[in-house]
């Protein structure tokens, strides 16, 4: 392989240090204290999920393998090595720690999440910025009440006296997470209506904390995304309103498509009433915000 340029030669030089400690494992010209070392960062595909590059959007096989192009050949078979290849052996695993850091610092690059694992990780880290920017916001979390609901239309002038009222976070939580075993069909969107300074934003970020804590104890594969509307709402450009969030949250735009085909989330979309007048006045034929915000192409929830 002869670089044609200043990054192949970066890559290929990558290349050849990834074998030389691979070659180190399996040689065993390392001892086995620092191979086990090596061998304890390791996590499954299965765990993680290894999303595919940017680099392979829209190729088969067969027009990578036609391409003349080394890098884009050497995408995919790392790619497809770190999806199939499931050791048991620390040898093993320590050769995929190795092939995996490579992948990500040298194939995908720094500023791109690998894996799902990655993706979570980046919300996650900007959930607590938002809320360390938001000390009110943080501090009413800490005293949260608990919220009643009922399962009647809000209006203006509801008295809101009725007996039917219920846990509002518990009945949310049943209507989004499927139990195991239970067949019962959860709803795909829900609904919270109530008046100005009633508690539904602090109950979203309430809620939204609680199912990031499924999501880590492995209660739940979706991630919990809480969405500010009137932060990211443009009449101009509706249906890429969950896109755009998610940039928001430092997530690549180039990753978007990779992500609506591997992952789930629930959408907690915030503060419909701040961006109603505009969504209202927009001229769109579709009156359903679902099919405004192209929800149909996420695999979320949304409330």
């Amino acid at each position: 392989w002869k670089p044609n340029n200043q990054m192949e030669e970066e890559l290929k030089q990558a290349s050849d240090e990834t074998l030389t400690k691979i070659n180190d494992i399996i040689c065993e010209w390392i001892d086995d204290k620092e191979i086990k070392k090596i061998a304890n960062r390791y996590k499954p595909h299965s765990e993680i999920r290894i999303l595919k590059p940017p680099q392979l959007k829209g190729l088969s096989e067969e027009q990578v393998l036609a391409k003349n192009d080394i890098s884009l050949k050497l995408t995919k078979f790392v790619y497809d090595q770190l999806c199939k290849f499931n050791p048991i052996q620390n040898k093993g695993k320590a050769i995929y720690v190795i092939l995996f850091e490579y992948f990500k610092k040298r194939i995908v690059g720094d500023t791109i999440p690998a894996s799902c694992a990655d993706v979570a990780f980046i919300l996650k880290e900007s959930r607590k910025q938002e809320l360390e920017e938001d000390s009110t916001m943080l501090q009413a979390l800490e005293m949260y009440i608990p919220l009643q609901a009922n399962n009647y239309p809000y209006t203006d002038n509801a008295d809101n006296t009725s007996n039917d009222i219920y846990d509002c976070h518990q009945h949310v939580l049943d209507l989004l997470i499927e139990k195991n075993g239970d067949e019962k069909k959860t709803e795909q969107v829900i609904t919270l209506q109530g008046k100005s300074g009633s508690g539904k934003s602090l109950f979203c970020r309430h809620l939204e904390e609680t199912l990031w804590e499924s999501y880590v104890n492995n209660y739940t594969t979706s991630i919990p995304v809480y969405i500010s509307l009137p932060k990211c709402y443009n009449e101009l450009n509706e249906k890429q309103i969950i896109s755009q969030a998610l940039q928001m949250k430092q997530i690549n735009k180039d990753l978007m498509d990779v992500i609506r085909e591997n992952m789930s989330f629930v959408f907690i979309l915030d503060g419909f009433d701040e961006i109603f007048d505009k969504y209202n006045k927009n001229g769109n034929n579709e009156r359903y915000f679902y099919d405004r915000f192209n929800l149909s192409e996420w695999n979320a929830k949304v409330v």
